[in-house]
């Protein structure tokens, strides 16, 4: 008799679970440039280094959902509801990054 070994995938909502999860640097940038431009009760190089290094993963964080969401988009092996929620967290990823950005504006780059 023939054993019928069947690969068990990460789901739809696992998937989704690991987008969310490559967004969160961008929600750290976001949230780290506020409180540097807002002067919260944080040291100023902490909130700077934090930007920094979350800012950088952020990015290569929304560039790993963007090829995730495409490969699962192509595969179709999951729901197109959790291709979509995969797609929005992906663009919601995007503006964070582009506002966090934006309120905080490096202050050597004004040196330049």
């Amino acid at each position: 008799m023939a054993l019928k070994t069947h690969e068990r995938g990460i789901g739809g909502a696992g998937t989704f679970a690991v987008a969310l999860l490559l967004i969160t640097p961008s929600i750290l940038a976001f949230f780290a440039s506020f409180s540097t431009v807002h002067s919260v009760s944080f040291p100023a190089s902490a909130l700077w280094f934090t930007y920094q290094i979350s800012l950088y993963l952020g990015y290569i964080g929304v560039l790993v959902v963007a090829v995730l969401t495409y490969s699962a988009a192509a595969m179709g092996q999951i729901h197109r509801a959790f291709v979509w929620l995969m797609g929005i967290s992906g663009l919601v990823g995007i503006f964070l990054l582009w506002y966090a950005s934006h309120i905080y504006r490096n202050p050597w780059e004004a040196m330049l």
